[in-house]
């Protein structure tokens, strides 16, 4: 018996009950007498259910159950929502046998993905491309029915491995000359076949089924990880086991494998950290005058890491391996601790017996790389952390923020090798006000882009000039590619404010109070309805061919609240109020940090003055 909603839309309004009634044909006599005689007995069963899966149901007898070897007849009928029942279907006949354990088919998944391979100077890099699959379960599954109908094409029904015992896994190839070229003919025996297609480097949905019970597995990957996306790492699952069908559609849900070109036909579970236990905390790449560099470790797991034998690098092109500085054999970070590496003793210092290449962190940004590796091999942990133009003595590092349950790696307000992080630096200047989306007022006359502003509101008790006399440059409001004035130094006074707008005449006509002193633009771009990254940025240093850097002072990364694809978590938070409604995004408290969707929210536009 198939059922199926016709709805497309994935409701949930299918409600089926299902009565298998059986019952002695004559009352007055009585089992076992009619058990074996189809026209005296019919089956006692009741089936009841509004789940539309039908891997979640089963028909169990009620009473004394079937008699192996007896014959049975069995009919059906179906109950609508209404109530009303079905006429009964005839009667089909049948011999009872011994009770037959099922597999369930959701113990099949997949565990491994070399979606992007490494190149190879003999094959084209898509050729090794190989998914590897397991069974979790605790009986041999029957392959014959499972095929793969997105990502890529391929029918277990036409393979040379049909099943799949407990715990074993079960590998579909690219190309089996390519796959074999690279690892060898020892996993012959666990290669089912080739496949049709390609996986997108990019990331892309997958989906696997059986023909008889529907889909077992439909998830989207991504190029989460850069050693995964080309760099000859597969993605490998976390937790095969996971009853959660969304972490397979997670990044948190998977990582690097532990070994290059990874681990195809075999679990490498155990063999590195998962991503996110050994991170980069808190670098200094200013420092004063003579004072070196630093790189900050720590270890955010219950559990002691022995980091002896990983590599330390900066984004230098010229070590495309990261391999810069060896970190000492028998290194150890104990849970929840830090430990710190600095330029005159470690990674800059040629004395030290790790110092391969002696490198310093740059004033004007760059990344920093921890690698794993066993034997002088890189492994597949990787940490990289990239951050921005620096000013003196001023460290960059990590701030956990609550509402998005995500990271960012940002100027810190006090420096704290060894220690847990400060509160990020905000200020002096910050972004307090955007009005990205207006809508036209009664009796306006411009477009509704043409209303655009951006608010800034100096924190401190000084006045703050938005020009650098040394540099002899002007900040930048970036995102809509505003640079302040150079002929007329604009200064914001203590705890004071100015508008930046896209239309001055169309912004005076809709707020005709606010002071042509407090006003700056015009700006050519326009801030996007969608959504964007808007930096305030004040001059930083020149490079040694001219290139002048830029220090954040505040960023916005604001949202709609219709983009969850581009929000952490995939949940957008940001109020769509502000989105064409009459509100713009206003800062609850400026002297908090910026960059959080929990210090917004929508409400009446109040440029240039106090947010409501």
């Amino acid at each position: 018996m198939q059922v199926l909603n016709s709805s497309l839309s994935g409701s949930s309004d299918c409600f089926i009950d299902v009565r298998l009634i059986g019952k002695p044909a004559d009352p007055c006599e009585t089992p076992p007498t009619y058990l074996t005689d189809p026209g005296k007995y019919e089956i006692t069963a009741l089936w009841e259910s509004d789940e539309i899966s039908p891997y979640n149901n089963s028909i169990t007898i009620p009473g004394r159950g079937l008699e192996v070897g007896a014959t049975y007849r069995v009919r059906c009928r179906m109950k609508d929502n209404t109530e009303r029942w079905s006429h009964w279907s005839a009667p089909i006949q049948f011999i009872a046998g011994p009770p037959v354990m099922v597999p369930i088919l959701s113990d099949l998944r997949v565990t491994e993905l070399m979606y992007h391979p490494s190149p190879s100077d003999y094959n084209d890099c898509d050729e090794f491309e190989f998914i590897e699959l397991k069974n979790i379960g605790d009986e041999t599954l029957d392959l014959t029915g499972v095929s793969f109908t997105n990502g890529v094409a391929f029918d277990f029904n036409d393979s040379s491995i049909t099943s799949l015992a407990p715990g074993e896994h079960v590998l579909i190839v690219r190309d089996i000359t390519s796959f074999e070229m690279r690892y060898g003919s020892g996993l012959s025996d666990k290669i089912a076949g080739e496949y049709d297609g390609k996986l997108n480097n990019g990331g892309e949905k997958v989906r696997f089924e059986d023909y008889d019970n529907g889909i077992i597995q439909d998830f989207e990957f991504g190029d989460w990880y850069s050693n995964t996306d080309g760099g000859g790492f597969s993605l490998t699952i976390r937790d095969a086991t996971n009853p959660d069908p969304n972490s397979w559609s997670q990044k948190d849900g998977w990582r690097p494998s532990s070994l290059f070109g990874g681990s195809p036909g075999e679990d490498d579970t155990g063999a590195i950290p998962n991503p996110g236990s050994m991170v980069i905390n808190e670098v200094l790449a200013h420092a004063h005058a003579e004072a070196p560099d630093w790189i900050e470790l720590y270890n955010t797991t219950n559990e002691p890491i022995n980091i002896g034998g990983w590599y330390l690098s900066d984004n230098d092109t010229s070590d495309p391996n990261r391999m810069k500085y060896k970190i000492a054999g028998g290194t150890s970070i104990d849970p929840c601790d830090y430990i710190v590496f600095y330029e005159d003793q470690h990674f800059g210092n040629p004395a030290d017996p790790g110092c391969i290449v002696p490198f310093a962190l740059s004033e004007n940004g760059e990344e920093v790389v921890l690698s794993s590796a066993q034997d002088d091999v890189l492994t597949g942990y990787r940490e990289i952390e990239d951050f921005g133009a620096s000013e003196t003595n001023i460290a960059f590092g990590r701030y956990y923020k609550p509402s998005t349950d995500n990271y960012n790696f940002v100027a810190m307000s006090t420096n704290t090798p060894g220690w847990a992080n400060a509160y990020p630096k905000v200020g002096p200047i910050v972004i307090n006000e955007i009005m990205y989306n207006p809508d036209v007022p009664p009796g306006g006359t411009y477009d509704h882009d043409e209303y655009e502003f951006v608010e800034l509101y100096n924190i401190t008790g000084s006045p703050v000039a938005l020009y650098d006399y040394v540099a002899n440059e002007a900040w930048k409001l970036e995102g809509i590619a505003y640079t302040f004035p150079t002929d007329s130094v604009v200064t914001i006074p203590a705890h004071d404010y100015i508008v930046v707008v896209k239309n001055v005449a169309a912004f005076s006509q809709r707020w005709p109070t606010v002071p042509s002193g407090k006003i700056c633009g015009p700006y050519d771009g326009n801030l996007k309805n969608g959504g964007e990254k808007l930096d305030l940025t004040r001059p930083g240093d020149v490079d040694l061919v001219g290139t002048r850097y830029y220090i954040r002072v505040d960023r916005v990364s604001y949202s709609d609240g219709s983009h969850p694809e581009d929000c952490p978590g995939g949940v957008d938070l940001w109020p769509v109020e502000a989105d064409g409604g009459g509100s713009s995004l206003s800062r609850r408290v400026a002297e908090d940090y910026g960059n959080d969707v929990a210090n917004w929210q929508a409400a009446d536009p109040s440029p240039a003055d106090a947010n409501p």
